[in-house]
């Protein structure tokens, strides 16, 4: 009979395994399915404490990394046949009894949640292609002046970043249209000593800060000045961009050099440039998936050899959806792999609710899984704290 097994694959260090142990505890707490990991005992620091543990010999030329993607990419090759598996990164953490119910969400062949990112955002970190090193000392000198100026952390309550999101995502409207542009450059430049965004929202000029009309302090107006002149940078207000002295912009990172390498490396074509593509974090699989993992499997391998390529199974993977036609395939809510970005200002938490959000409670998500791809155990963070109070 047919059953619903989860999945870990772990290789090598004490911290990777110790990850593990974390997130072991949480799943065995809220689920009743078995769970199953995936190592190479051979090369842990530390011993996997587990009960069903599936110990596979990996490559000796590979280092533990390259093992961890040999296990998870060729998953398929290690487990018993004929069940339905979940297969979650070590990050990723239960938090709910009804984690269980990700199993009914299977759509052969196989299933994957969203990406917090497209290609294009991506493509840098999968390829050595350098955009992504480019202007990092520029981006080292603006982030160390900018803790130097910005007084912003004081103001870390949700209304505060609930409002500043809303002024943020009014200067991306106006951004767009050349005509609005002109409008609120003359409005500002005419309004004194207080610059009304609505009715509800004003700029004090004077002050250089954001209130709202009740005289809460939302948002204090960086000292971009001050921030430019110590980061050798050039700020152009009139597109919101910071530039290095040679023109370039400093936060653009975004590129096409994934798809084109893939098109280069394995001649299949992304014809969505800036598609959304999947997240390798959880994914459901069953016997119908064979073909797809092994066509992920062999890719991933292929470029473990070729320099132009980063040792990540994500643009294998974004190749393998394409070669199959499964582009517009069903992809998992994200209540089943949320990817709480420590960077993102738009994440939130709503202690009334119990929920959260990554665009600032435009959506509100229950989530069952959490995916805490950095910043874990650190206790500073409220999502981490919203993890720990979890009932185990």
């Amino acid at each position: 009979m047919a059953k619903n097994i989860y999945v870990f694959v772990v290789c090598g260090s004490r911290e990777h395994i110790e990850t593990l142990h974390f997130s072991l505890a949480y799943l065995i707490a809220f689920s009743n399915n078995e769970i199953f990991v995936l190592t190479d005992s051979s090369r842990n620091e530390i011993k996997v404490e587990h009960s069903q543990v599936i110990d596979i010999e990996t490559p000796k030329e590979f280092n533990h990394h390259q093992a961890s993607i040999y296990l998870k990419t060729g998953i398929h090759k290690f487990l018993p046949k004929g069940n339905l598996y979940c297969y979650l990164d070590t990050d990723v953490i239960a938090i709910d009894s009804e984690c269980d119910k990700i199993f009914n969400e299977f759509t052969s062949p196989i299933n994957f949640a969203p990406d917090h990112c497209k290609v294009q955002s991506f493509s840098a970190y999968a390829v050595n292609c350098g955009c992504l090193t480019k202007c990092e000392d520029n981006r080292k000198e603006f982030f160390k002046s900018l803790k130097k100026h910005d007084r912003n952390s004081e103001l870390s309550d949700s209304f505060a970043k609930k409002q500043r999101q809303k002024i943020e995502d009014k200067y991306h409207q106006i951004q767009q249209s050349f005509l609005a542009k002109v409008f609120y450059a003359f409005k500002y430049y005419l309004s004194f000593p207080k610059f009304w965004l609505n009715k509800n929202i004003y700029f004090d000029k004077k002050r250089k800060l954001w209130s709202t009309a009740d005289g809460k302090i939302v948002k204090y107006e960086l000292d971009v000045k001050s921030i430019a002149k110590e980061a050798n940078l050039k700020y152009t207000m009139w597109f919101n961009k910071w530039k290095n002295q040679k023109g370039e912009n400093i936060f653009d990172t975004d590129c096409n050099h994934l798809t084109a390498t893939i098109n280069e490396t394995f001649g299949i074509e992304i014809k969505e440039k800036n598609w959304q593509h999947w997240n390798g974090g959880v994914f459901l699989f069953d016997d119908s998936s064979h073909s797809f993992l092994e066509a992920w499997h062999s890719k991933t391998l292929e470029i473990f050899k070729n320099k132009k390529w980063k040792t990540r199974d994500q643009g294998t993977l974004i190749t393998t959806v394409w070669e199959f036609g499964l582009q517009n395939h069903p992809t998992l809510n994200k209540e089943w792999n949320f990817i709480a970005d420590f960077h993102n200002n738009k994440l939130a938490l709503s202690q009334k609710s119990d929920t959260i959000t990554d665009d600032l409670f435009k959506t509100t998500y229950d989530p069952k899984f959490l995916h805490i791809f950095h910043e874990w155990g650190n206790e500073s963070w409220d999502v981490w704290n919203w993890i720990k109070k979890k009932q185990l």
